[in-house]
């Protein structure tokens, strides 16, 4: 069976836009059946401490979340002997493994690690996406041994790492938006490396790179684009000839051949290229696509689509990754796409012909598990894949897909129902008969809500003018009711309403139960044993709702390692608390004023690697970013995490934070309240569109700086 959707925010908000969730059973006096599921959530609130909540980061296994070649050149490896390095996402550690991926050697790694490159001199450098530092290594036999590393000054991360052959390194700033290209030279006093370095902004978001020998790649997932970057002599980019893809919508993949005429065969896998379309009661024309350019060089270089293929009806869902091809004797170009969200891999053949290549290439499928975040063509054929939802690495040798789990000295702990309510959440599991007809879509969660934060996407609403951007999935279990227009008042809401939506338009009922003959794959989670032949509704959504619980922020870099503000961020944080507190409450529970922690605690509190406090509120305020979502307003959201939520506002009309902050008007102190300012707030406060005349003031240049620092700590 083809599977299709999993959870998104925006389902939410059209499940709870004035419509009542799912009926009991008719038949008079019938028990409701969500009433074992909201006890089940009252007793896990009752049983949480809000100020510990761990991040899920290492909650969530390992998360083996890259695959590199440990040779540059890609020379096949001999039996037994290095060949892949692979990053353990979830437990700060990058580990050798050979060609049957085996592990060889680990080795402690950044915090968070998401990049890995090899140099020409066979050094390995590691980046992590909560790290400031590039870590070294070399490989010694079945060994892999840390020698040093580079430290880079003014960065919280690295979230991806690619190497040139000059020796030449490249580093993305996802917070910054910023492309660092780094030349490690001697090594200076006390053995650190001299390293040169430039920085250029290249895009919000920017988290795989990719380097062939004339040019650089960089995905910049909120700005849905993909910059080529012509490369000079000496490994270093030159911006003046890039040539940029947009798409409406996030690409979340790519893979690209260099062509006789120094121009690119270039494929990506992202979602559909249209606007969103919430006209017809559901999402539509969201299905995941892969697409085919050629790119030709020149001081103006052209870029020409020459294919567009919906996978989502193939079976793949959210290709995380990719791979492109030759075909023997340049005879077209073979692709291959891996699902994170589906259960299948498509291979598309693009032969050429004396017009090209055609628009529409061959096609053939096989099953794999979902879960794929990467993959690597190894010698005779060969297919290695990291599977973070698996916790494990994959190897496809040309007959059965053998499974090799990460060891992780039983660190895991999970329930089976956090397993399968992570497989609800990341796969099409929740809606198994949605189809790709016309405005139909089958999509995961990523589609909107990559690695469960944001897609930089302002989508249509379906409602009037109203225009919505996307909001993080993680932080729910503190932060209710849910989203910013329904307000569903809790996670049993949410999870049933999800199942709700999620298929309306499939004509099945949403109260389904689940057979291991519709997601066999699921044996692979330890979810269908020989006592367990389904999972009934009630368990569903139960799984559901235990994830989502565990679903916490990642650890936000800029506080690690801290145990004190520094004197600009303590002068943000009373700013804070003057001008912003009332709204964006400092609450463990955002429903629950009680909660409230005290301006002496919010250092410590701030700077603990979970930053629990929500600055968040339940209720609506208007604030003037219109039109307003909901007669009263919006729901005012919480701040975790802030740099990893672009664009702001509800309707997405700032670009950055500064941009909020010069926009703030408020009521002087001793003023009365601005003409036209909403009769719900107290003393006038408008993040846009502040009606003009007096008594209203404006953020000052000092007062800008410091909130700034202390956002970026939230």
């Amino acid at each position: 069976m083809r599977l299709a959707l999993a959870l998104s925010l925006g389902l939410a908000a059209l499940a709870c836009d004035g419509r009542p969730p799912s009926p009991a059973p008719a038949g008079g006096g019938a028990p409701d059946p969500l009433e074992p599921l909201r006890r089940f959530e009252a007793s896990r609130r009752a049983a949480a401490d809000f100020s510990r909540l761990p991040s899920s980061d290492r909650l969530l296994g390992p998360d083996p979340i890259a695959l590199r070649p440990v040779d540059p050149l890609g020379r096949p490896a001999a039996p037994g002997a290095p060949a892949l390095l692979s990053p353990l996402r979830g437990r700060d550690a990058l580990v050798l493994l050979d060609a049957s991926l085996r592990e060889l050697s680990r080795a402690p790694a950044p915090a968070s690690p998401t990049g890995v490159a090899v140099l020409p001199s066979g050094e390995v450098v590691a980046s992590g996406e909560a790290s400031p530092a590039l870590f070294r290594y070399a490989v010694r036999g079945a060994s892999l041994e840390p020698v040093g590393c580079i430290e880079l000054a003014g960065l919280h991360g690295v979230r991806d790492l690619a190497a040139g052959p000059e020796g030449v390194l490249y580093a993305l700033d996802e917070r910054a938006g910023a492309l660092l290209t780094l030349r490690p030279g001697r090594a200076g006093a006390e053995g650190r490396l001299e390293v040169e370095r430039w920085d250029e902004p290249v895009g919000a978001g920017p988290f795989r790179v990719v380097r062939l020998a004339r040019h650089l790649i960089i995905d910049c997932l909120l700005d849905h684009t993909l910059v080529v970057l012509p490369v000079g002599a000496d490994g270093r980019p030159l911006p003046g000839g890039a040539a940029r893809i947009r798409h409406d919508g996030p690409i979340w993949s790519f893979d690209a051949l260099e062509t006789a005429g120094a121009g690119l065969l270039l494929a990506a896998g992202g979602v559909e290229d249209r606007p969103l379309d919430r006209t017809g009661g559901s999402f539509g024309y969201i299905d995941s696509f892969v697409f085919l350019y050629r790119v030709a060089a020149g001081a103006r270089p052209e870029v020409t689509r020459l294919s567009a293929v919906n996978v989502s009806e193939l079976g793949v869902l959210t290709p995380k990754a990719i791979s492109l091809s030759t075909l023997p004797g340049a005879a077209g170009a073979r692709l291959i796409a891996t699902g994170y969200g589906g259960d299948r891999q498509a291979e598309l053949l693009f032969r050429a012909t004396e017009a090209g290549l055609p628009a529409t290439p061959e096609v053939s499928t096989r099953p794999l598990s979902p879960g794929v975040a990467a993959m690597v063509l190894l010698d005779g054929g060969a297919v290695a894949y990291a599977n973070p939802l698996l916790d494990a690495w994959l190897l496809d040798a040309g007959g059965a897909v053998v499974k090799r789990p990460v060891q992780d000295d039983g660190e895991d702990a999970r329930s089976e129902e956090l397993r399968l309510g992570e497989a609800l959440f990341f796969t099409s599991l929740m809606a198994p008969w949605n189809r790709t007809d016309g405005p139909l879509s089958r999509f995961t969660c990523e589609t909107c809500h990559f690695e469960g934060y944001v897609d930089g996407r302002t989508h249509h609403t379906g409602r009037g003018d109203v225009r919505a951007t996307t909001k993080p999935l993680l932080g729910l279990f503190n932060n209710r009711p849910h989203f910013s227009r329904a307000l569903d008042p809790d996670l049993t809401s949410v999870a049933d309403n999800e199942f709700r939506v999620a298929g309306a338009l499939s004509g099945h009922d949403p109260w389904f139960t689940l057979s291991n003959e519709g997601a066999p794959w699921l044996a692979d989670l330890g979810l269908f044993g020989a006592d367990r032949a389904d999972l009934p509704p009630e368990a569903l959504r139960r799984a559901l709702m235990s994830f989502l619980m565990a679903f916490s922020h990642r650890r936000n870099p800029a506080v690690l390692g801290r145990a004190r503000f520094t004197p600009l961020e303590r002068d943000g944080a009373r700013v804070f608390q003057d001008r912003c507190a009332r709204c964006h409450a400092p609450v463990l529970r955002s429903d629950d004023p009680g909660s409230a922690v005290p301006f002496e605690r919010w250092e410590e509190l701030v700077l603990a690697p979970e930053g629990p406090i929500v600055w968040g509120r339940a209720g609506y305020e208007k604030t003037g970013v219109v039109p307003y979502v909901h007669e009263d307003g919006a729901r005012v959201p919480s701040l975790r995490r802030l740099y990893k939520k672009r664009p702001y506002f509800t309707n997405g009309s700032a670009r950055t934070l500064r941009d909020v902050l010069e926009r703030a008007r408020f009521a002087a102190p001793g003023s009365e309240r601005a003409a036209g300012a909403p009769a719900a707030v107290p003393a006038a406060f408008f993040h846009d569109g502040a009606p003009a005349g007096e008594g209203l003031a404006a953020l000052d240049p000092g007062a800008i700086e410091a909130l700034l620092a202390f956002l970026d700590l939230l």
